[in-house]
């Protein structure tokens, strides 16, 4: 597919957030009676095509998507089938159908990983036919993101084959009956799995979306950067969409200072466009069933493997610790530490455990900084950290034992003129061994990277003098696409490595090691990959 095409699903993607004219400056948001006439909207703009019997359409009615998957869908009624629509229209069919035929939180939570963007990410494991029947050409979160009868399944069958008339060969399906199986027993198989009709939507469906304004406390972590803690202000516009101001900084005490607009879909889908610090990014969260808790993950809009983890809880909740920072001390050494929560009461007792005592206590509303010293007889171990009423951990130890790379196995992506290139991020998780034999996480550490050729082949090729380099957090940017006459059959910028973490540990440096593949661009990038 065309980068033009790939602008377009980046776009899809960036237009679920209903106040679009955030990111575009072209369009204004639409309506609160626009989005609730969508039965009428769908009347008139979807049944030349799709016949209405009773208020029900034909395929529309008979499936469930997530808000992604619905902007799919009428981005291809759009391309496909020429669909004109206004941006105010499309938007509110969107949310009239993530409304009515979304997901339950239950029935998206194996998915969510593929909805936030997540770099590197395992997918879902369903079984080796439906792995190889529909895995070969996307992830298989995408068919756990959506809910079809088996009749609707085996339509979809006929879709593809009539929309890729070569699919047999793309997917090399010529190993199997292709279409015999994906027009045959696989439906019903796909129904069973996920099914049009459930008990978790139908409870959904008599859910009352909560209320989210008011403050909240924020937590989060970017992969290769700085953990973050702040507040967060909402306040809510019409029909859920919400308005929210950030006062964040990061463990360096540096401010970041943000703000958000979006749209909370099906309940608790929010879809948000915002800033952070200098950055603009998209927001991919869900909302707890009781309303008290976001969770999930923002990303830069051209860039969505650079992002971080976001959760963030009611300031009005009951006491506890959302986050321990940083995650370990070592024995006979001392350090500032943080601790970030709710229900801190003014000048509260801190505690952090045996062997460890604090100075310098310094409160806020809801964070709490102390210097913390570990005597140097401190045993290697977990400590419960106590400060209002809530509790946390705090990792001691004496030396690190291992060093994990996380992700363990990496893909990034050459770039160049309109496809821009995919980094992979890394981190060091470092570890020590307890008395018991036992393994003890101390979080991410500060390593210095580089790569070595995977294998004999890769060393061959002079792959790591090719395919790019790392930066100091642990980032590996790939070098332009090719063609590169420096290479063997002037072959593109493409490598097999080894990527080494070094710890230092004293005197000693702790070594990790993972697997990164630096491969083609990515031509297709739609929301749910």
């Amino acid at each position: 597919m065309s980068s033009g095409f790939a602008r377009i699903y980046r776009w899809v993607a960036a237009s679920l957030v209903i106040t679009a004219a955030v990111q575009t400056g072209s369009h204004a948001a639409p309506p609160a009676a626009a989005a609730a006439d969508g039965p009428a909207l769908v009347r008139t703009y979807c049944s030349g095509c799709h016949t209405e019997h009773a208020g029900s359409f034909d395929r529309i009615s008979d499936l469930r998507k997530t808000p992604e998957g619905w902007a799919m869908t009428v981005f291809r009624m759009r391309q496909v089938h020429g669909l004109k629509l206004d941006e105010e229209v499309r938007q509110a069919i969107v949310r009239h159908l993530a409304d009515t035929q979304g997901l339950a939180p239950a029935e998206a939570a194996a998915g969510r990983f593929a909805l936030e963007q997540r770099p590197n990410a395992q997918d879902l494991d369903l079984g080796p036919e439906i792995n190889v029947m529909c895995g070969r050409c996307h992830s298989l979160a995408r068919i756990a993101l959506q809910r079809r009868d088996a009749e609707e399944w085996r339509k979809l069958g006929h879709t593809h084959v009539g929309q890729w008339p070569s699919i047999e060969y793309s997917a090399s399906g010529r190993d199997r009956p292709w279409f015999q199986i994906a027009t045959g027993p696989l439906p019903a198989k796909l129904a069973a799995l996920y099914p049009l009709e459930s008990a978790s939507w139908v409870d959904w469906r008599k859910h009352v979306p909560a209320d989210l304004s008011g403050g909240w406390v924020v937590v989060g972590h970017v992969p290769g950067g700085k953990d973050f803690y702040g507040s967060a202000q909402l306040s809510r516009g019409a029909a859920g969409e919400y308005q929210a101001s950030y006062d964040l900084e990061d463990v360096a005490g540096i401010a970041i200072a943000g703000d958000s607009k979006a749209v909370v879909y099906t309940g608790y889908e929010w879809r948000g466009s915002a800033t952070l610090g200098d950055q603009t990014v998209r927001e991919v969260y869900a909302v707890s069933e009781d309303g008290n808790k976001i969770t999930g993950r923002w990303f830069v809009t051209e860039h969505p493997e650079e992002g971080g983890d976001w959760v963030a809880v009611r300031d009005t909740g009951p006491a506890q610790i959302l986050a321990v920072l940083p995650q370990a001390i070592r024995a006979g050494s001392s350090g500032a530490v943080t601790l970030v929560g709710v229900g801190f009461r003014a000048k509260a007792p801190v505690s952090f455990g045996e062997g460890l005592t604090a100075a310098n206590v310094r409160q806020e509303a809801h964070a709490i900084h102390a210097d913390v010293t570990a005597a140097a007889t401190a045993v290697p171990g977990v400590r419960v950290v106590a400060a209002g009423g809530g509790t946390g951990h705090l990792a001691v130890y004496t030396q690190i034992d291992t060093v994990d790379v996380k992700p363990a196995y990496g893909i990034a992506r050459v770039g160049g003129g309109r496809t821009a290139p995919v980094s992979a991020q890394f981190e060091a998780i470092a570890a020590t061994k307890l008395p018991n034999g036992e393994l003890l996480s101390l979080g991410p550490m500060t390593a210095s990277w580089s790569s070595v050729p995977f294998d004999a082949e890769a060393k061959r090729t002079e792959d790591e003098k090719y395919a790019g380099h790392f930066d100091a957090r642990g980032r590996f940017l790939p070098a332009g696409a090719g063609p590169n006459p420096g290479r063997e059959y002037h072959g593109d910028n493409v490598g097999n490595l080894r990527v080494v973490a070094q710890v230092r540990d004293g005197a000693a440096a702790v070594e990790g090691r993972g697997h990164l593949i630096v491969t083609v661009q990515r031509w297709i990038t739609p929301p749910i990959y």
